[in-house]
């Protein structure tokens, strides 16, 4: 992996938090529904766990996240019930990961060298276990190599060169990444029924 020198946007917690939270209702529909299909006859389960995954470095940085989330609204689209919070190790940790719907990683004080250790998991969790993926890291991280796009339509104002402003977990920035399992790549013109051996077996069985 490689630092990357281009200006990027920067975001916070609590923007990436409100964010998050205007994203979920439009999540469902921007799913492939074959998929969905497929995976109702195969018996794979996709829908019966929590939609969203809040990912942290360490306890500390949980215990900040925690206390973000906290205060959405009453009428927040992430009810208490659909989303769940773990850290890095205890990630790594679980032997039987669920899916999610949307899986964000706040990550900013992770260094380059740290992330390395991690990468499997992200990866894990871009190929399997999320259909959508966020990830703020430090800005000279560059996940490019690993699939994942730049997210800059977000950004924090710049301070002015009067302002002074404290470091807290409110105010700490990172640099965005998504990837999105159901867009990453074009559709072929030939992965559709038209071009299947048994049309009438199309959604019903995998290879």
């Amino acid at each position: 992996m490689t630092t990357h020198t281009a200006k990027t946007s920067k975001i916070t917690l609590p923007l990436l938090r409100d964010y998050v939270d205007a994203l979920m209702p439009s999540l469902g529909s921007s799913r492939d529904t074959s998929m969905d299909e497929q995976a109702n006859t195969t018996g794979d389960q996709t829908d019966d766990t929590t939609e969203l995954l809040w990912v942290a470095h360490d306890k500390t940085e949980l215990s900040a996240l925690q206390t973000q989330l906290k205060t959405l609204p009453d009428n927040s689209n992430v009810p208490v019930q659909s989303w769940h919070i773990s850290t890095l190790s205890e990630l790594t940790k679980q032997h039987l990961p669920k899916r999610y719907e949307l899986a964000c990683f706040w990550l900013p004080s992770l260094s380059h060298e740290t992330l390395q250790q991690y990468i499997p998991a992200l990866m894990r969790y871009r190929d399997l276990y999320a259909a959508h993926l966020l990830v703020a890291l430090d800005s000279s991280i560059d996940l490019k190599p690993y699939g994942f796009t730049p997210f800059d339509i977000l950004s924090e104002p710049s301070l002015g060169a009067n302002q002074v402003e404290s470091i807290t977990s409110s105010t700490v920035s990172a640099t965005l990444w998504q990837f999105n399992l159901y867009d990453y790549k074009k559709l072929p013109n030939w992965l559709n029924a038209d071009y299947w051996a048994n049309p009438e077996n199309w959604g019903k069985h995998r290879w």
